[in-house]
């Protein structure tokens, strides 16, 4: 090898490394801002809609405190509430929603992912790692609460979290989920832009590196999220969907794809003319309807 062809080669793996190198480091550095969860503490709580409850702390097996209420009813069987990302136990309408089950006839129990609310920790599970508030939660509800019987309601990334975990426990006997998310992977660049400074763009040319940088520094695998969903189907119970046609965040073909193998008898209930998660705010009576119907089915 002459000097020229010497010199072109090693020019070329310097540029080659520089960049893979920049790629790397960048994509790391975007994942650890990305991940960060964005902090809302609730401002109200139960009793701003009329109804008496506990607060409760219990532990995560990786010792994480997570902050709840429990509202108690005659009836115990429990309804378990999990609210969005960057979200809280109290935002939104869940409140209100806690009210209208309440007023069905059941036991309460909403809480703080970890890194939300007055929950501690920093980072996102990316719905994966949350499996392990989940478990927490039916466990102290059953040990601390005597509650044996639990139907899950999860909002968004709520959703996918209970979803994703229905045969975690015999104690659950119903799964609703309004918005969830199956690809993750999929909604990798829009959502890193919305928590970043990056353009999305940007976030595609990074897609990659983001999702191994999550593997790796992170222990969370997003193809185990997929896995999780797709075993909907040894549930061996039906399941309640509820997605908006124009949800923007959230495509509804992510449901579509749910349904296709949820359980025998599921219901998926589509609304038109509403954005993410908001079919509970613009159909609220249907929405109740459906929700009555199926929590009674579960708990007979």
């Amino acid at each position: 090898m002459n000097f020229s062809k010497k010199y072109l080669y090693i020019s070329v793996t310097t540029i080659l490394l520089l960049v893979v190198s920049i790629y790397l480091i960048l994509s790391i550095y975007i994942t650890t801002i990305a991940i960060k969860a964005t902090r809302k503490v609730p401002e109200i709580n139960p009793s701003s809609v009329g109804l008496e409850y506990s607060e409760d702390i219990f532990i995560t097996e990786d010792k994480i405190k997570l902050s709840g209420w429990f509202i108690k009813n005659k009836n115990p069987q429990t309804v378990i509430m999990i609210h969005g990302v960057d979200s809280n136990k109290s935002d939104g309408y869940m409140l209100d929603l806690i009210k209208d089950i309440y007023d069905m006839g059941y036991s309460v129990f909403a809480f703080d992912l970890r890194a939300h609310g007055d929950s501690e920790g920093k980072n996102l599970g990316l719905a994966y790692v949350e499996r392990k508030d989940l478990k927490a939660s039916i466990n102290y509800l059953r040990d601390y609460h005597s509650i044996e019987e639990m139907v899950l309601y999860g909002i968004s990334y709520g959703g996918t979290i209970v979803l994703s975990n229905s045969s975690m426990d015999p104690a659950i006997k119903g799964i609703i989920a309004d918005s969830p998310f199956y690809d993750l992977p999929e909604l990798m660049a829009a959502e890193v832009s919305s928590r970043t400074f990056i353009p999305e763009s940007i976030a595609k040319l990074l897609k990659f590196g983001i999702i191994r940088s999550i593997d790796f520094i992170y222990d969370i695998e997003t193809n185990d999220i997929i896995s999780g969903l797709n075993s909907i189907n040894d549930f061996e119970r039906p399941v309640l969907l509820y997605h908006c046609l124009d949800d923007d965040r959230i495509p509804i073909s992510h449901s579509d794809m749910i349904s296709e193998f949820s359980p025998d008898g599921s219901k998926y209930q589509v609304y038109e003319k509403c954005e993410h998660a908001k079919g509970y705010e613009y159909y609220e009576e249907d929405y109740l309807n459906n929700l009555k119907k199926y929590i009674e089915i579960s708990f007979m």
